[in-house]
């Protein structure tokens, strides 16, 4: 089990920057830096909709986080490794805010 923090606030699945959900994935499968990366199972939190509105209404600390990318020096058998992990935002393409894998690492 893996440590999971997330500042993702504008995701329906967050609650007290925690994951509500059972497991996340990880993706982005030829990742060879952190904004390439991708947390799978964002939803978008609509203006009015609740939080915590997947799975749960707990946030979970401590979850199961399976990976695609390939080249993350914390992937094993498309499960992640890492002790902890956060999800955040970045902006790309002028702007646009995605989720992101701050704890992605490339595999030496």
């Amino acid at each position: 089990m893996t440590d999971l923090s997330c500042s993702v606030s504008g995701c329906a699945n967050n609650r007290c920057e925690k994951c509500c959900r059972p497991d996340i994935k990880v993706s982005g499968p030829d990742s060879t830096e952190t904004k390439q990366t991708y947390c799978a199972n964002f939803q978008d939190r609509e203006e009015d909709a609740p939080q915590n509105a997947v799975d749960s209404f707990s946030p979970n600390p401590s979850m199961e986080v399976h990976c695609d990318v390939e080249n993350c020096a914390y992937n094993r058998n498309r499960n992640c490794k890492a002790d902890h992990i956060d999800i955040s935002t970045t902006q790309v393409n002028d702007g646009q805010t995605k989720t992101q894998c701050g704890t992605f690492r490339t595999a030496e």
